[in-house]
Protein backbone atom coordinates (compact mmCIF):
# COMPACT_ATOMS: atom_id res chain seq x y z
CA UNK A 1 0.00 0.00 0.00
CA UNK A 2 2.74 2.39 0.84
CA UNK A 3 4.34 1.76 -2.54
CA UNK A 4 1.09 2.50 -4.38
CA UNK A 5 0.71 5.80 -2.59
CA UNK A 6 4.21 6.80 -3.47
CA UNK A 7 3.60 6.06 -7.12
CA UNK A 8 0.42 8.12 -7.13
CA UNK A 9 2.12 11.10 -5.54
CA UNK A 10 4.84 10.97 -8.20
CA UNK A 11 2.29 10.83 -10.98
CA UNK A 12 0.40 13.76 -9.51
CA UNK A 13 3.49 15.90 -9.32
CA UNK A 14 4.76 15.43 -12.94
CA UNK A 15 2.79 15.28 -16.12
CA UNK A 16 5.30 14.69 -18.99
CA UNK A 17 2.82 15.61 -21.68
CA UNK A 18 1.97 19.05 -20.30
CA UNK A 19 4.88 20.04 -18.11
CA UNK A 20 8.41 21.01 -19.21
CA UNK A 21 11.31 19.71 -17.26
CA UNK A 22 14.59 21.62 -17.37
CA UNK A 23 17.20 19.59 -19.20
CA UNK A 24 14.63 17.32 -20.80
CA UNK A 25 13.35 18.06 -24.40
CA UNK A 26 10.07 17.06 -25.95
CA UNK A 27 10.56 16.25 -29.65
CA UNK A 28 6.87 15.68 -30.36
CA UNK A 29 5.74 19.14 -29.23
CA UNK A 30 8.50 20.95 -31.14
CA UNK A 31 7.82 19.24 -34.45
CA UNK A 32 4.14 20.01 -34.13
CA UNK A 33 4.78 23.71 -33.61
CA UNK A 34 7.15 23.92 -36.63
CA UNK A 35 4.58 22.29 -38.89
CA UNK A 36 1.92 24.77 -37.76
CA UNK A 37 4.19 27.74 -38.52
CA UNK A 38 5.02 26.38 -42.01
CA UNK A 39 1.32 25.93 -42.78
CA UNK A 40 0.59 29.51 -41.71
CA UNK A 41 3.37 30.91 -43.97
CA UNK A 42 2.21 28.81 -46.91
CA UNK A 43 -1.37 29.95 -46.49
CA UNK A 44 -0.26 33.60 -46.37
CA UNK A 45 1.69 33.21 -49.64
CA UNK A 46 -1.24 31.54 -51.35
CA UNK A 47 -3.60 34.31 -50.26
CA UNK A 48 -1.20 36.98 -51.58
CA UNK A 49 -0.93 35.22 -54.97
CA UNK A 50 -4.73 35.00 -55.24
CA UNK A 51 -5.07 38.71 -54.48
CA UNK A 52 -2.39 39.54 -57.10
CA UNK A 53 -4.10 37.45 -59.77
CA UNK A 54 -7.45 39.03 -58.98
CA UNK A 55 -6.00 42.55 -59.19
CA UNK A 56 -4.25 41.65 -62.42
CA UNK A 57 -7.39 40.41 -64.10
CA UNK A 58 -9.35 43.65 -63.96
CA UNK A 59 -12.50 43.37 -65.95
CA UNK A 60 -12.93 45.98 -68.73
CA UNK A 61 -16.10 48.04 -68.71
CA UNK A 62 -18.76 46.93 -71.13
CA UNK A 63 -18.60 50.12 -73.21
CA UNK A 64 -14.76 50.20 -73.37
CA UNK A 65 -14.48 49.16 -77.02
CA UNK A 66 -17.25 51.55 -78.05
CA UNK A 67 -15.52 54.50 -76.33
CA UNK A 68 -12.16 53.75 -78.01
CA UNK A 69 -13.82 53.55 -81.44
CA UNK A 70 -15.50 56.91 -80.90
CA UNK A 71 -12.20 58.49 -79.84
CA UNK A 72 -10.43 57.11 -82.90
CA UNK A 73 -13.19 58.40 -85.13
CA UNK A 74 -12.94 61.88 -83.60
CA UNK A 75 -9.13 62.22 -84.11
CA UNK A 76 -9.08 62.23 -87.97
CA UNK A 77 -11.95 64.70 -88.05
CA UNK A 78 -10.02 67.07 -85.79
CA UNK A 79 -6.87 66.79 -87.94
CA UNK A 80 -8.84 67.47 -91.13
CA UNK A 81 -10.46 70.56 -89.61
CA UNK A 82 -7.06 71.90 -88.50
CA UNK A 83 -5.57 71.26 -91.95
CA UNK A 84 -8.46 73.09 -93.64
CA UNK A 85 -8.03 76.06 -91.30
CA UNK A 86 -4.28 76.24 -92.01
CA UNK A 87 -4.86 76.08 -95.78
CA UNK A 88 -7.49 78.81 -95.56
CA UNK A 89 -5.06 80.93 -93.55
CA UNK A 90 -2.33 80.57 -96.19
CA UNK A 91 -4.72 81.26 -99.03
CA UNK A 92 -5.96 84.39 -97.29
CA UNK A 93 -2.41 85.58 -96.66
CA UNK A 94 -1.47 84.88 -100.29
CA UNK A 95 -4.47 86.84 -101.58
CA UNK A 96 -3.56 89.77 -99.34
CA UNK A 97 0.09 89.80 -100.53
CA UNK A 98 -0.87 89.55 -104.21
CA UNK A 99 -3.61 92.17 -104.10
CA UNK A 100 -2.21 94.74 -101.69
CA UNK A 101 -0.82 97.85 -103.47
CA UNK A 102 1.83 98.09 -100.75
CA UNK A 103 3.74 95.31 -102.57
CA UNK A 104 3.72 96.87 -106.04
CA UNK A 105 7.18 97.25 -107.65
CA UNK A 106 8.31 100.87 -107.47
CA UNK A 107 12.10 100.58 -107.96
CA UNK A 108 14.55 98.30 -109.80
CA UNK A 109 18.09 98.24 -108.43
CA UNK A 110 20.91 97.01 -110.72
CA UNK A 111 24.30 96.10 -109.21
CA UNK A 112 27.79 95.11 -110.49
CA UNK A 113 27.14 96.25 -114.09
CA UNK A 114 30.02 97.94 -115.94
CA UNK A 115 29.46 97.55 -119.67
CA UNK A 116 25.65 97.66 -119.80
CA UNK A 117 23.76 100.55 -118.21
CA UNK A 118 21.24 100.02 -115.42
CA UNK A 119 18.50 101.27 -117.74
CA UNK A 120 19.42 98.67 -120.37
CA UNK A 121 19.36 95.83 -117.86
CA UNK A 122 16.06 97.03 -116.37
CA UNK A 123 14.59 97.11 -119.85
CA UNK A 124 15.90 93.62 -120.61
CA UNK A 125 14.30 92.28 -117.43
CA UNK A 126 10.78 93.24 -118.59
CA UNK A 127 9.76 93.84 -114.97
CA UNK A 128 6.59 95.92 -114.91
CA UNK A 129 6.58 98.82 -112.49
CA UNK A 130 3.57 99.12 -110.19
CA UNK A 131 2.76 95.46 -110.68
CA UNK A 132 2.66 93.21 -107.60
CA UNK A 133 6.13 92.03 -106.63
CA UNK A 134 4.95 88.48 -105.88
CA UNK A 135 3.52 88.04 -109.37
CA UNK A 136 7.03 88.46 -110.81
CA UNK A 137 8.65 85.16 -111.86
CA UNK A 138 12.38 85.21 -111.18
CA UNK A 139 13.14 82.57 -113.80
CA UNK A 140 11.51 84.67 -116.52
CA UNK A 141 13.45 87.77 -115.50
CA UNK A 142 16.77 85.88 -115.50
CA UNK A 143 16.03 84.36 -118.90
CA UNK A 144 15.19 87.76 -120.35
CA UNK A 145 18.40 89.42 -119.12
CA UNK A 146 20.67 86.51 -120.11
CA UNK A 147 19.63 86.92 -123.73
CA UNK A 148 22.18 89.71 -123.93
CA UNK A 149 25.63 88.25 -124.81
CA UNK A 150 27.40 90.52 -122.32
CA UNK A 151 25.56 88.87 -119.42
CA UNK A 152 27.22 85.82 -117.88
CA UNK A 153 25.04 85.24 -114.79
CA UNK A 154 22.07 86.98 -113.12
CA UNK A 155 20.67 86.88 -109.59
CA UNK A 156 17.25 88.32 -108.69
CA UNK A 157 16.02 89.13 -105.20
CA UNK A 158 12.95 90.87 -103.80
CA UNK A 159 13.49 93.75 -101.36
CA UNK A 160 10.15 94.02 -99.63
CA UNK A 161 7.89 95.75 -99.82
CA UNK A 162 8.40 97.28 -103.29
CA UNK A 163 11.98 96.89 -104.64
CA UNK A 164 13.66 94.34 -106.94
CA UNK A 165 17.44 93.88 -106.96
CA UNK A 166 19.23 92.60 -110.06
CA UNK A 167 22.85 91.47 -109.55
CA UNK A 168 24.71 90.73 -112.79
CA UNK A 169 28.09 89.30 -113.73
CA UNK A 170 29.18 90.56 -117.13
CA UNK A 171 31.52 89.04 -119.67
CA UNK A 172 34.70 91.00 -120.33
CA UNK A 173 35.88 92.04 -123.79
CA UNK A 174 39.24 90.36 -124.53
CA UNK A 175 39.85 90.16 -128.28
CA UNK A 176 38.64 91.33 -131.69
CA UNK A 177 38.10 88.76 -134.41
CA UNK A 178 38.59 90.14 -137.90
CA UNK A 179 36.23 88.46 -140.38
CA UNK A 180 35.86 91.04 -143.14
CA UNK A 181 37.19 94.39 -144.27
CA UNK A 182 36.59 96.73 -141.38
CA UNK A 183 34.42 94.15 -139.55
CA UNK A 184 35.22 92.78 -136.13
CA UNK A 185 33.53 90.47 -133.65
CA UNK A 186 34.20 91.28 -130.01
CA UNK A 187 34.76 88.10 -127.97
CA UNK A 188 35.50 87.34 -124.32
CA UNK A 189 38.16 85.02 -122.90
CA UNK A 190 35.89 81.98 -123.31
CA UNK A 191 35.20 82.65 -126.97
CA UNK A 192 31.66 84.00 -126.60
CA UNK A 193 30.79 86.54 -129.30
CA UNK A 194 29.57 89.70 -127.61
CA UNK A 195 28.85 92.05 -130.51
CA UNK A 196 29.83 93.09 -134.04
CA UNK A 197 31.64 96.38 -134.59
CA UNK A 198 33.35 98.28 -137.37
CA UNK A 199 35.75 100.06 -135.06
CA UNK A 200 38.96 98.88 -133.46
CA UNK A 201 38.89 99.00 -129.68
CA UNK A 202 42.08 100.21 -128.04
CA UNK A 203 43.70 97.61 -125.84
CA UNK A 204 42.08 94.60 -127.55
CA UNK A 205 44.42 92.56 -129.80
CA UNK A 206 43.01 91.27 -133.09
CA UNK A 207 42.76 87.49 -133.58
CA UNK A 208 43.39 86.24 -137.12
CA UNK A 209 43.52 82.75 -138.59
CA UNK A 210 40.43 81.41 -136.85
CA UNK A 211 38.46 78.47 -138.30
CA UNK A 212 35.01 79.59 -137.12
CA UNK A 213 32.74 80.38 -140.14
CA UNK A 214 31.69 83.99 -140.66
CA UNK A 215 28.01 83.08 -140.42
CA UNK A 216 28.59 81.75 -136.93
CA UNK A 217 30.40 84.93 -135.92
CA UNK A 218 27.64 87.30 -136.96
CA UNK A 219 24.73 85.17 -135.71
CA UNK A 220 24.46 86.53 -132.18
CA UNK A 221 20.70 86.59 -131.69
CA UNK A 222 21.00 84.87 -128.33
CA UNK A 223 23.68 84.27 -125.70
CA UNK A 224 25.05 81.03 -127.20
CA UNK A 225 27.14 82.32 -130.15
CA UNK A 226 30.71 81.09 -129.66
CA UNK A 227 33.88 80.15 -131.54
CA UNK A 228 34.13 76.55 -132.70
CA UNK A 229 35.94 73.98 -130.55
CA UNK A 230 39.20 74.04 -132.53
CA UNK A 231 39.53 77.79 -132.02
CA UNK A 232 38.60 77.55 -128.34
CA UNK A 233 41.53 75.20 -127.67
CA UNK A 234 43.90 77.70 -129.30
CA UNK A 235 42.27 80.50 -127.35
CA UNK A 236 43.24 78.76 -124.10
CA UNK A 237 46.89 78.80 -125.20
CA UNK A 238 46.63 82.46 -126.17
CA UNK A 239 45.15 83.26 -122.75
CA UNK A 240 48.18 81.68 -121.02
CA UNK A 241 50.60 83.62 -123.22
CA UNK A 242 48.73 86.90 -122.69
CA UNK A 243 48.64 86.44 -118.90
CA UNK A 244 52.41 85.86 -118.78
CA UNK A 245 52.99 88.83 -121.10
CA UNK A 246 51.00 91.02 -118.69
CA UNK A 247 53.17 89.87 -115.80
CA UNK A 248 56.30 90.95 -117.69
CA UNK A 249 54.66 94.17 -118.93
CA UNK A 250 54.90 93.41 -122.65
CA UNK A 251 51.24 92.68 -123.39
CA UNK A 252 50.49 96.29 -124.36
CA UNK A 253 52.87 95.94 -127.32
CA UNK A 254 50.79 93.12 -128.88
CA UNK A 255 48.25 94.34 -131.43
CA UNK A 256 47.54 91.19 -133.46
CA UNK A 257 47.65 87.43 -132.71
CA UNK A 258 47.73 84.85 -135.51
CA UNK A 259 46.41 81.47 -134.32
CA UNK A 260 46.30 79.72 -137.71
CA UNK A 261 49.17 77.38 -136.72
CA UNK A 262 49.03 75.90 -133.22
CA UNK A 263 52.73 75.04 -133.45
CA UNK A 264 53.74 78.60 -134.25
CA UNK A 265 51.69 81.45 -132.79
CA UNK A 266 52.62 84.88 -134.23
CA UNK A 267 52.32 88.27 -132.55
CA UNK A 268 52.37 91.62 -134.33
CA UNK A 269 53.72 94.60 -132.41
CA UNK A 270 52.77 97.63 -134.54
CA UNK A 271 54.38 100.38 -132.49
CA UNK A 272 57.61 98.41 -132.18
CA UNK A 273 57.43 97.44 -135.89
CA UNK A 274 58.16 93.83 -135.05
CA UNK A 275 56.68 90.38 -135.59
CA UNK A 276 57.27 87.68 -132.97
CA UNK A 277 57.33 84.01 -134.02
CA UNK A 278 56.43 82.51 -130.68
CA UNK A 279 56.21 78.82 -131.52
CA UNK A 280 54.03 76.45 -129.51
CA UNK A 281 52.82 76.69 -125.91
CA UNK A 282 56.05 75.21 -124.50
CA UNK A 283 58.29 77.27 -122.18
CA UNK A 284 55.96 80.28 -122.27
CA UNK A 285 57.60 81.99 -119.32
CA UNK A 286 61.13 81.67 -120.74
CA UNK A 287 60.08 82.90 -124.19
CA UNK A 288 58.35 85.97 -122.79
CA UNK A 289 61.50 86.87 -120.84
CA UNK A 290 63.60 86.60 -124.02
CA UNK A 291 61.00 88.65 -125.89
CA UNK A 292 61.20 91.45 -123.34
CA UNK A 293 65.00 91.42 -123.41
CA UNK A 294 65.14 91.66 -127.24
CA UNK A 295 62.54 94.46 -127.29
CA UNK A 296 64.70 96.48 -124.91
CA UNK A 297 67.92 95.77 -126.83
CA UNK A 298 66.49 96.38 -130.32
CA UNK A 299 64.41 99.45 -129.58
CA UNK A 300 63.36 101.40 -132.66
CA UNK A 301 64.41 98.69 -135.13
CA UNK A 302 61.97 97.03 -137.51
CA UNK A 303 62.31 93.28 -137.80
CA UNK A 304 61.38 89.80 -136.56
CA UNK A 305 61.93 87.99 -133.26
CA UNK A 306 62.34 84.20 -133.48
CA UNK A 307 61.34 82.23 -130.40
CA UNK A 308 59.91 79.27 -132.35
CA UNK A 309 62.77 76.86 -131.71
CA UNK A 310 64.04 74.65 -128.93
CA UNK A 311 65.85 77.21 -126.85
CA UNK A 312 69.23 76.13 -125.53
CA UNK A 313 72.45 78.02 -124.72
CA UNK A 314 73.77 76.99 -128.14
CA UNK A 315 70.46 77.91 -129.87
CA UNK A 316 69.23 81.13 -128.25
CA UNK A 317 66.40 83.25 -129.69
CA UNK A 318 67.46 85.91 -132.14
CA UNK A 319 66.32 89.13 -133.82
CA UNK A 320 66.53 89.69 -137.56
CA UNK A 321 66.33 93.30 -138.68
CA UNK A 322 64.36 94.16 -141.82
CA UNK A 323 66.36 95.81 -144.56
CA UNK A 324 63.49 97.59 -146.31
Amino acid sequence: MKNKKKNQTVNNKFNFDNDYIIGVSSSNSNSTEIKKQKKKKKSKKESKMKNYEQNKKVSKPKNYEQNTKEKRAKKPKGIVIKAILIIMLFVGAGCFLCLSPAFNVEQILVENNKKLSSETISSLSKIELYKNIFLMRKSDVIENIEKNPYINTVKISRKLPNKVKIFVEERTEKYLVEFGEGKYAIIDGQGYILEITSQKIEGLPILVGIKTPTDQLINIKDNSARLKEEDLKKLDVVASIVETAKNYEVFDYITKIDISDSDDYKFTLEEEQKVVYFGSNKDINTKIQYMKEILNNEKGKRGEIFLNRELTPSKPPFFRESVN
